[in-house]
C-alpha cells in the first residue's frame, strides 16, 4: 500500500505546533550528539573492555570500521532528512518508508530506548559526582539527590531555545576532549613504554575470537549520533544535518580510534591487554596519573561528572522531541506536541520526560539498585539492542521510500548504502545479542534475554496500536511520520 506522504513544502503546522527554525547550526547540532556519546565516558569505561575482553590490541581497528558501517546508514539517513525534517526522524522515517503501522511501532521502541538511556546516563551522573564529593570535600550525597541535579539542569535548558543548550554542552564538550589530547600529546612526546608502534593499525589483528565483542562494546560509544535529524526542524539550513551527522561520525571514530592508540602506547602492546584486563576501571585514570600527574587525574574525574551531564541534557532534548513529534501527530496526547509561545521549545514534552525519568530513577535508589553495577551497566547493554535494531531497520525504511520515489537519489544513496548498511547492522545486532550475558556480566539466559524482549515487546504493542489507530483514527494513523497534525493534511 501506497501512503502519501507530503514533501516539505506541505508540512505547515501552526507556529504554537512549531519549533523555532533557524535556532542551531551544524556545529551546535554536532555539539548535541557528541556530547550524547560521552567521549570521555566511553573511553574510560568502554575502551579498556574492547582492550582487555574483545580486539586487543586491533581495538581502534573496531571503532574504525563501526564508523564505516555507520557512515554507509548515514548516507540514506541524511537524504531522508532533506525530505522530512520531522523531530521524531527514526521512527518518522520507518513510518514512511514501511508505513504507518511500522512507524508507530517504531516510535514505542524509540521512546523506550531513548528513555532507558536518559536513565542510565542520569544514574552514572549521580553515581559520578556522589563519589566525587564524598573524595574531594567529604560531603556524602546520596547518588539519587545528585541524579536530580542533572534531570533539574536538563528540564531548565529543555525550556530555552535550543541554542543555550547547544553553547553550554559545546562547553563541555570541549573541556573533557581537551584533558585527552593533552594526554595524547604527552604520550606521544614521551614515545609511550615502548616507544611509537603502530600494529594496533594491522588488519590481520582482527581475525580473533573477541571481535564480536569488541563490536558489541564499541557500538554504544555511538549512541547518540542519529539524534542529528531529530533538530532538522530547528537547523539554520537544510544542510546542517547532512554536515553535522558525518561530521558526528568521522570525528568520534577519529577520536575513539586515535585515544585508544594512545592508551596501548602508554602501556605497551605487549602488556596493555593484559592490564586492561585485569584492571579496566583504571585503565584510563592509570595513564593519566603516570603521564599528567594526580592533578591531571582529578580534573579527569571531574570532567567525568560534567561529561556525564551533557549526555543527560543532550538525551533529554532528544526524548523530548520524539514525545513532541508524537502528540503534535495525535499519536500520543496533543497537548505533548504544542511548543512555548515564546522559545518555541517542546517544554511539555521536557516537563514530562524530566518527572518520568526523575520517577524511575527513584523507584531504582528505594529498591536499592546500584546506580553503577545495576541501572547504568543494564541500560547501556539495553540501549543498545534498541538503537542498533532502529537504525537497522530505517536502512529498510530506506529503500522502501526511495523505491517509490525512483528519480529523487542516486542508486549509491537509495540503493547500495543502505543495503549494505542494513547487513553491518543486523551483523552487529547479532553479535550483541549472542554476546548479551557478556555485556550484562550475567550468564542465566532468561535474565540476559529479558532486556532484548523488552524492547520486542515495546515494538509488538507500538504495531498493534498502529493498527488499532488505523481503524479508529484513520487520519492519524495517515499523518504518522508527516511532521503535521491530522486536520492539516
Amino acid at each position: 500500500m501506497v501512503v502519501h506522504t507530503p514533501e516539505p513544502a506541505e508540512l505547515k503546522p501552526e507556529s504554537s505546533d512549531r519549533l523555532r527554525a533557524g535556532s542551531v547550526g551544524a556545529a551546535g547540532i554536532t555539539f548535541f550528539v557528541i556530547a550524547a556519546a560521552a567521549p570521555l565516558t566511553c573511553v574510560i569505561a568502554i575502551t579498556p573492555l574492547i582492550i582487555g575482553f574483545g580486539a586487543g590490541i586491533s581495538a581502534p581497528l573496531i571503532y574504525l570500521l563501526i564508523g564505516a558501517i555507520l557512515l554507509l546508514f548515514a548516507v540514506g539517513y541524511v537524504a531522508m532528512s532533506r525530505r522530512l525534517p520531522n523531530p521524531g526522524a527514526l521512527y518518522a522515517y520507518i513510518a514512511n518508508g514501511l508505513g504507518p503501522t511500522a512507524g508507530v511501532g517504531a516510535a514505542f521502541v524509540s521512546i523506550l530506548a531513548y528513555i532507558a538511556s536518559l536513565v542510565t546516563l542520569a544514574a552514572f551522573f549521580g553515581y559520578a559526582l556522589s563519589g566525587l564529593l564524598e573524595t574531594l570535600i567529604g560531603i556524602s550525597l546520596p547518588w539519587y539527590g545528585c541524579c536530580l541535579l542533572a534531570i533539574g539542569a536538563a528540564m531548565a535548558l529543555g525550556h530555552r531555545e535550543i541554542s543555550v543548550g547547544a553553547k553550554v554542552l559545546g562547553i563541555l564538550l570541549i573541556a573533557e576532549v581537551s584533558v585527552l589530547l593533552v594526554l595524547a600529546v604527552v604520550v606521544l612526546a614521551q614515545g609511550g613504554a615502548r616507544g611509537i608502534e603502530f600494529s594496533a593499525f594491522n588488519p590481520q589483528g582482527l581475525a580473533i575470537a573477541g571481535v564480536g565483542v569488541g563490536l558489541a562494546f564499541a557500538y554504544s560509544s555511538y549512541i547518540g549520533f542519529e539524534q542529528t535529524a531529530i533538530y532538522a526542524e530547528e537547523a539554520k539550513s537544510p544542510h546542517s544535518v547532512r554536515r553535522a551527522t558525518f561530521a558526528a561520525i568521522i570525528l568520534s571514530s577519529l577520536f575513539y580510534a586515535g585515544i585508544t592508540w594512545i592508551v596501548i602506547l602508554a602501556f605497551g602492546s605487549d602488556a596493555v591487554v593484559d592490564i586492561a584486563g585485569g584492571s579496566p576501571g583504571t585503565l584510563v585514570f592509570d595513564s593519566t596519573s603516570q603521564y599528567l600527574g594526580s592533578t591531571a587525574l582529578t580534573i579527569m574525574e571531574m570532567l567525568v561528572v560534567t561529561s556525564s551531564l551533557a549526555t543527560v541534557v543532550s538525551f533529554h532534548n532528544a526524548t523530548s522531541r520524539y514525545l513532541y513529534a508524537l502528540g503534535r501527530e495525535r499519536v500520543l496526547p496533543f497537548w505533548l506536541g504544542r511548543s512555548h509561545h515564546r522559545t518555541q521549545s517542546p517544554y511539555r514534552a521536557s516537563i514530562l520526560v524530566g518527572v518520568v525519568a526523575a520517577s524511575v530513577l527513584g523507584a531504582f535508589a528505594l529498591a536499592s539498585v546500584d546506580p553503577y553495577l545495576g541501572v547504568f551497566t543494564w541500560g547501556a547493554a539495553g540501549s543498545a539492542v534498541g538503537f542498533i535494531a532502529l537504525q537497522a531497520a530505517c536502512s529498510l525504511a530506506v529503500l522502501g521510500y526511495f523505491r517509490r520515489r525512483k528519480n529523487l537519489e542516486n542508486k549509491w544513496t537509495a540503493v547500495v548504502s543502505p543495503l549494505l548498511a542494513f547487513l553491518g547492522l543486523a551483523g552487529i545486532l547479532c553479535l550483541i545479542l549472542v554476546n548479551f550475558p557478556l555485556l550484562l556480566g550475567v550468564d542465566v539466559g532468561m535474565v540476559a534475554a529479558l532486556v532484548p524482549l523488552s524492547f520486542a515487546a515495546a515494538a509488538i504493542a507500538g504495531v498493534i496500536y498502529g493498527v488499532t489507530l488505523k481503524r479508529s483514527s484513520p487520519a492519524v494513523w495517515e499523518s504518522v511520520g508527516a511532521g503535521v497534525r491530522p486536520n492539516d493534511q
